[in-house]
């Protein structure tokens, strides 16, 4: 399992935790810290079934833990990809809730920063949010389909 991390202190044990809680046993655990804000780290451990990682990776989404990649017996069972979205118009205005209530039905929002310099004001909002690779396109749409709602415009990170 390869997780990104914030580089906070406590954040690594935080995210073993619910392995060991729900059964697994850690096999390795190997962090790299680079100049980023995230720490990817690949954990290696053994489990009984699929219900055991259900609840893992159950566990890892309620403390905001963001798992971008599960391979299971060397084959990939999940794949993360991570967007960072840039609204700008009347994004509090227009429900931001709903925004992020219709994109999480898809993906996570994972983190969110807002500039908003005067009530009457257009605002701009970074959203970062995380998408199994194989409802990337479904997600795309829903952007999309917000910001044409919403009269927002959009700009998509590169990668």
């Amino acid at each position: 399992m390869r997780l990104e991390l914030k580089d906070v202190p406590g954040t690594l044990l935080r995210a073993l935790e619910p392995i060991s809680e729900h059964g697994g046993n850690i096999i390795s655990v190997l962090h790299l810290r680079g100049n980023g804000d995230l720490v990817p780290v690949e954990i290696i451990f053994r489990i009984a079934d699929e219900s055991m990682l259900n609840l893992i990776t159950g566990a890892l989404e309620e403390r905001n833990i963001h798992v971008s990649k599960i391979n299971v017996d060397g084959r990939r069972y999940y794949e993360k990809k991570t967007h960072r979205f840039i609204f700008i118009g009347h994004v509090i205005d227009t429900d931001i809730r709903d925004t992020i209530d219709r994109i999480n039905k898809i993906g996570v929002v994972s983190d969110l920063e807002v500039v908003m310099p005067d009530p009457d004001e257009k605002s701009s909002v970074l959203m970062v949010v995380d998408v199994d690779r194989e409802k990337n396109e479904k997600m795309m749409e829903v952007v999309d389909d917000v910001c044409g709602e919403k009269n927002l415009l959009l700009i998509k990170s590169l990668d």
